[in-house]
């Protein structure tokens, strides 16, 4: 039909022009939701060696296996966080153990290249991570026995050395001058 012809006396143009709109605005919200589920990458796994995922900060990842005896992650793994990402100057983090204890949080991490982090975090889950007041971030991370890792943090002022004992079950905070240890056990 010709534009502005008629239908029965009635004009086409005006149904066809709000079909039109219509469409335009049901793309654009869906494109705009997939948009920002793909930014914010909502796509979750779960873990039972950690917390609910939440966020960006857990997402799903394929790893190739672990070279230092490490455990290594399926395809399922689950994704450290984007701030310990952030501290690493790596991504991905694939998440190896996760303990929470009355007043911290601690997650230890691998790259794909197998290198260990430690992240701990004063406070409850959820809570703002700030490097140097409620956060410590280590790349100075060790295997010990076979279900554990241990975190040295020397301090750059006085050599000071605080070792970080972490299992499934609990966190070891040691300080190797006093020989003073801080037991956190899960809950």
């Amino acid at each position: 039909m010709a534009e502005g012809s008629t239908r029965g006396g009635r004009s086409t143009a005006g149904p066809l022009v709000l079909a039109v709109i219509f469409l335009a605005v049901l793309g654009a919200g869906a494109g705009f939701s997939l948009g920002t589920l793909a930014r914010d990458g909502h796509t979750t796994a779960t873990s039972s060696s950690g917390p609910p995922p939440t966020g960006s900060d857990r997402t799903p990842v394929s790893t190739p296996p672990a070279t230092d005896g490490t455990p290594s992650a399926s395809a399922s793994a689950v994704r450290c966080l984007a701030h310990t990402e952030q501290q690493a100057g790596a991504a991905p983090l694939i998440q190896l153990l996760y303990l929470h204890t009355k007043d911290s949080e601690v997650w230890i991490c691998r790259s794909t290249d197998g290198t260990l982090y430690y992240q701990g975090h004063k406070g409850q889950p959820g809570g703002t991570l700030t490097e140097g007041s409620t956060a410590l971030f280590l790349n100075t991370v060790e295997r010990e026995g076979g279900n554990g890792y241990v975190a040295t943090n020397t301090s750059p002022a006085d050599g000071h050395v605080t070792k970080y004992h972490v299992t499934s079950q609990r966190l070891i905070i040691e300080d190797t001058v006093t020989g003073d240890r801080e037991i956190q056990p899960a809950v």
